[in-house]
């Protein structure tokens, strides 16, 4: 299993990823993780949930698990096997600790092409643009 970020998107960044059975030498890639510094752990829930569906699927037959769809057959089987790696992934750091000292503010942002008059002009400077 391998996460890169794939193209930025306004705030957040496009994270894409393959999955690959060296096994078999099936692989599965998408780039629909939209959810930054968290990808992998996200991408590792997404498995989970797959996992959990094919184990319901087996001591359930006949049933349809709600997360059944979403990988191919293969990857909800290899994420049942590898639940507990799985698990490790998803595993959020730690919360740090708050620092005694109090933030410090953030200073003033540039000026924009907002926050001139109209019909004004300002020399040397120029607003950024949308």
């Amino acid at each position: 299993m391998t996460v890169w970020p794939d193209s930025p998107l306004g705030e957040h960044q496009r994270h894409a990823y393959l999955i690959e059975d060296t096994a078999t030498g099936q692989t599965i890639d998408g780039r629909d993780l939209f959810t930054g510094a968290r990808a992998m752990r996200d991408l590792a829930a997404y498995l989970t949930a797959a996992g959990d569906a094919r184990q319901y699927a087996i001591d359930n037959p006949g049933s349809r698990p709600e997360h059944e769809g979403l990988f191919p057959g293969w990857v909800a089987e290899a994420a049942r096997q590898n639940a507990d790696a799985l698990a490790l992934l998803g595993i959020e750091d730690p919360p740090q600790p708050k620092p005694d000292t109090p933030r410090q503010p953030r200073p003033a942002p540039d000026s924009s092409w907002f926050d001139r008059p109209a019909g004004g002009c300002v020399s040397g400077t120029r607003g950024r643009s949308l």
